[in-house]
């Protein structure tokens, strides 16, 4: 048997953390050391020949005219949730505002050397958890950027969710989505810093089938920041060498995730990834393993839906 090695990486800018941006995150979360992060995270996958799955916001996917376009209907979603929409629309007024604009990063990833899946990390990175959050909010949050016609919605066939938050999955189907990443059960902060010791950590098995298709939820590539920097990265590398060799006994899957925003707060995080990628060709190179996109992956195990 062989492995199935997934790599996924929620695109974000300050996208994802508009409700919780501190001076620090402004800093390391602006445009000159976001284009140093996506671009050392392309050279590492060219390096490696590894495709993977770049899943962006919809709203950081759009170059200044194009989000200029769509501020009216981003101004009434944040009717709905000013603590999150708010503060990113404040800081958009500014025309020296920085880490808000992605389209950059997409044309990065489609002249890679490698060929990589463009996916969805939701429209504005508002979680689906949110206590404003209905089936009907969700539904007018994804057509905001599909009416728009964004090219990113033309190409996406799969979803993350912001912040793993995993809600109405019938919403994707209505827009094209054929399989999302599922989440695990959330740990409070110690806890998932210790299951980074864990070297006994299972991969995943395939799920039952569904539509659309339940992507596992896979593992976290350790944050090299704050308390984080404790793990050693010789641990970290055994843990994912330990899953990759019992995903191979036994057709397993081992789904790796993390933000390339990660990498720019955290440049070290780079310097794991390459560890850890690096087992995962070797078991390829040796035939143990097989490397898939998310929309790959859902192509294998893709279901016609029962009516």
């Amino acid at each position: 048997m062989t492995a199935r090695f997934v790599l996924s990486l929620d695109c974000e800018g300050r996208w994802g953390m508009a409700d919780r941006l501190t001076p620090g995150l402004r800093d390391a979360l602006s445009d000159q050391p976001l284009r140093e992060a996506y671009r050392g995270l392309l050279d590492l996958l060219d390096e490696f020949r590894m495709p993977a799955t770049f899943a962006f916001v919809g709203l950081f996917s759009l170059d200044p005219r194009l989000m200029r376009e769509l501020h009216p209907g981003v101004r009434e979603l944040a009717r709905h949730f000013p603590d999150y929409l708010g503060p990113a629309l404040a800081e958009l007024e500014s025309p020296a505002a920085q880490g808000w604009h992605g389209d950059w990063a997409i044309e990065a990833t489609r002249g890679a050397r490698m060929p990589h899946e463009l996916a969805l990390h939701g429209a504005t990175h508002v979680p689906w958890d949110h206590p404003a959050m209905t089936a009907d909010l969700a539904r007018r949050e994804l057509a905001l950027i599909h009416d728009a016609g964004i090219p990113l919605t033309s190409e996406a066939t799969t979803y993350i969710y912001p912040r793993n938050a995993v809600a109405y999955p019938e919403v994707l189907e209505e827009f094209g989505i054929v399989g999302y990443r599922t989440a695990r059960g959330r740990h409070s902060r110690i806890g998932s810093l210790l299951s980074e010791f864990d070297l006994t950590a299972p991969p995943d098995p395939d799920p039952e089938p569904s539509w659309p298709v339940r992507i596992p939820a896979g593992y976290f590539v350790n944050w090299l920041s704050g308390p984080r920097r404790a793990v050693p990265r010789r641990i970290s590398v055994a843990r994912v060498r330990n899953l990759l060799t019992r995903a191979a006994d036994t057709g397993g899957v081992v789904h790796l995730w993390t933000h390339p925003e990660n990498l720019a707060t955290a440049p070290a995080t780079l310097c794991l990834l390459r560890a850890l990628l690096r087992e995962v060709a070797r078991m390829r190179d040796a035939g143990r393993c097989e490397v898939l996109t998310q929309a790959e992956y859902c192509r294998r195990l893709s279901r016609t839906p029962t009516t």
